[in-house]
């Protein structure tokens, strides 16, 4: 394991410096109960997630890096550890959004103009059956952006 800014590092997969826009909701302890049970997602390989069809209130925030495992995120909306968030993350030049459930693992709080803000670390638990594709193709777009910034 690797030390970082004094906890210990957990990631099992490479983390890559990626920015998109990102909603999010979180799940009511109801929802969170099934939200491993929807069909919709029962094709995925890690698990499956609800479904977005019903009204809820959204958030949003920036993501900041992403893995197969976990993305970081920054917004005004204070994160709490344990929550389970429906995000959606619209990468730039795509059409469709990757729909995924994740965990809030560790949130971190900051003030920046003024303002309070909270960045917060999110573990992938199941992906929308119709983003596994998308989320691929952006994890490996990002990663050779990343590789090639770093050979020049």
């Amino acid at each position: 394991m690797v030390v970082e800014k004094g906890r210990m590092e957990q990631r099992q997969q490479d983390r890559v410096a990626a920015t998109a826009i990102v909603t999010y909701r979180i799940l009511e302890s109801d929802e969170k109960d099934n939200a491993l049970d929807f069909p919709r997602y029962s094709e995925t390989s890690i698990v499956q997630l609800p479904h977005l069809a019903k009204k809820f209130h959204s958030y949003h925030a920036v993501m900041k890096d992403i893995s197969a495992g976990g993305l970081s995120v920054t917004g005004e909306q204070k994160f709490v550890i344990g929550d389970w968030v429906e995000i959606s993350i619209q990468p730039p030049k795509y059409i469709a959004p990757v729909t995924m459930l994740a965990e809030i693992r560790w949130v971190k709080p900051f003030s920046q103009g003024g303002k309070d803000f909270y960045s917060a670390g999110v573990q992938i638990l199941a992906l929308d059956s119709e983003s596994m594709d998308r989320f691929s193709r952006f994890l490996l777009s990002e990663k050779i952006r990343k590789d090639n910034e770093k050979s020049k």
